[in-house]
């Protein structure tokens, strides 16, 4: 009995430890594509280039079989593409954007 519940809290741990990293990669991957929107910032087609980052970004998430349904790091892309398509504030909308990434990753 000891042993078994051992065995099963061990695997609840190594679960619970694998979910968290796969957050933490989700959130260094959002920092890394923030990071070159954040640099482009004064680009002249600033809507193309939010989309290809975004883009990219999801191509990665994807190809490493990251989580992306119902996901903060998710939710904080689209708030900034609604934002950019609307042409309200895009400048902004990716400083937050960048912001949230840079709080997240300390």
């Amino acid at each position: 009995m000891v042993v078994t519940n051992t065995l099963e809290k061990d695997l609840r741990r190594e679960d619970s430890y694998h979910q968290k990293w796969l957050h933490d990669e989700c959130w260094v991957a959002s920092l890394k594509y923030s990071s070159q929107l954040n640099k482009n910032i004064n680009n002249k087609d600033l809507t193309n280039l939010c989309h290809s980052i975004y883009g990219q970004y999801m191509n990665e998430l994807h190809s490493r079989n990251m989580p992306v349904k119902n996901k903060n790091y998710i939710q904080i892309w689209l708030t900034m593409i609604n934002s950019v398509n609307k042409g309200n504030h895009s400048r902004m909308a990716i400083k937050l954007l960048h912001q949230t990434n840079i709080q997240h990753h300390s």
